[in-house]
């Protein structure tokens, strides 16, 4: 709507009077009394009339007048740069913060320049597209450009510029929002290469861990061949020499003898115990391609000695696991039984072996205490589930965890097979 002062609106008011005189007057003597009358009451409604509309006009010119000062206000005080500009680049108007921005005042000759002065040399040809796209299409766009001040310094800027309504027959004119970002793009590149950085550590640290791993079941496999072929072999030579001295000692030194005896089941003792442990460091079955003979013997040891029951779920059909996800698999489950002997309180186990010719799952269930997830402490969840998900993730496998505390938990393990599998 136009604004009209209160001064225009009375010389208007006063000029529709007197045509309206110049019209009435001719044929005033024409008309009857009761016409006149008529006339009369009419003018005297229309000019009620226009002395509403007239109301309503200076309360609408207020009111704009109002709403252009609060513009004016932000346009002057908000931080962020306005300009407004025609597709040559030639600046028109530009608020504090862009002056500011520009390093410019805005009753410098500066602003008459035109060629997009105060962009950086190389993105002229850019701008000049962008600024006719907009004003060709009288949408918005957005993007970001290299600005330049009056000192030739640069910097970085995301503008959005809009078409601006003019009148007919001027130029087309954008206004332009722009903020200088180029703190923000330098924290951006900063962050993009300390992405890098923590992707090539943690892909060294999982490289490390690889070989931590398979230095381990080195190390495993070389103390379970010791104790077998050394230590065994030694300590059954013990027993095998203590029971000959107890068959002698019966006839010359009888009350040495039970003595020997005891010796020699101390030295059988020790024996099982060696052997338990090179099993436990090198399961038997282990290097096949199966997994369920081992897990067959291990489940086999726990259920003996951990307190509680636990049930095997075979797959009907044997799986052809790689040896080295088998060992991964395999350890996982002695995590898993350890801690669940350790921490459950469980009367019952479920181990449950599926899989396809894609992928190979391991699923532990325990009746027992349960836990949050989210709330295991640092350091077991350091040894404990981190442990889990490293031995699997150099073969792309995951480790999942259900619990609820007193509802038990579920470690489900999944990981892909090769396709030569």
């Amino acid at each position: 709507m136009a604004y009209h002062t209160p001064t225009v609106l009375a010389d208007l008011r006063r000029r529709a009077e007197s045509a309206l005189n110049r019209l009435v007057k001719p044929s005033v003597p024409s008309l009857s009394p009761e016409n006149v009358e008529a006339l009369m009451h009419e003018l005297r409604v229309h000019q009620i009339e226009l002395e509403m509309q007239n109301q309503e006009l200076q309360r609408a010119n207020h009111e704009v007048e109002e709403s252009r000062t609060r513009y004016r206000e932000l346009y002057e005080s908000i931080p962020i740069g306005y300009v407004t500009i025609d597709a040559t680049g030639r600046i028109y108007d530009v608020n504090p913060a862009g002056a500011r921005l520009l390093g410019i005042e805005e009753s410098r000759p500066e602003l008459n320049n035109n060629n997009y002065f105060f962009f950086f040399d190389g993105d002229v040809d850019r701008i000049t597209l962008f600024a006719r796209k907009v004003i060709e299409r009288q949408t918005s766009e957005v993007d970001e450009y290299r600005m330049k001040r009056v000192d030739d310094s640069c910097f970085t800027a995301f503008l959005q510029a809009a078409p601006v309504q003019i009148g007919e027959g001027e130029e087309g004119r954008i206004r332009i929002a722009f903020q200088d970002i180029t703190r923000q793009k330098h924290s951006e590149a900063e962050l993009r290469r300390q992405r890098v950085e923590l992707e090539a550590n943690q892909a060294e640290l999982r490289e490390l861990t690889t070989k931590l791993f398979a230095a381990q079941e080195e190390e495993r496999r070389r103390i379970a061949r010791e104790l077998h072929d050394d230590h065994c072999q030694r300590v059954t030579a013990l027993i095998l020499e203590a029971n000959m001295l107890t068959k002698v000692c019966k006839t010359r030194l009888p009350d040495i003898a039970p003595r020997l005896t005891a010796m020699s089941q101390k030295l059988t003792d020790i024996l099982s115990d060696f052997r338990s442990l090179s099993h436990e460091l090198l399961p038997r079955n282990l290097d096949d391609t199966s997994l369920i003979a081992p897990i067959r013997v291990l489940i086999g040891e726990f259920s003996g000695k951990a307190g509680f029951e636990v049930k095997f779920v075979e797959p009907p059909v044997a799986l052809v696991i790689p040896p080295p996800i088998m060992t991964a698999l395999f350890r996982l489950l002695q995590e898993c039984l350890s801690n669940i002997a350790k921490h459950a309180n469980a009367k019952r186990v479920t181990v449950t072996l599926t899989g396809t010719n894609q992928t190979v799952e391991l699923h532990v269930t325990d009746d027992g205490v349960g836990f949050d997830p989210g709330l295991l402490p640092a350091k077991r969840e350091a040894t404990g589930i981190v442990g889990m998900r490293e031995r699997l993730r150099p073969f792309g496998g995951t480790v999942h965890i259900i619990s609820r505390p007193g509802q038990g938990a579920t470690v489900t393990s999944s990981v892909p097979l090769p396709e030569s599998t």
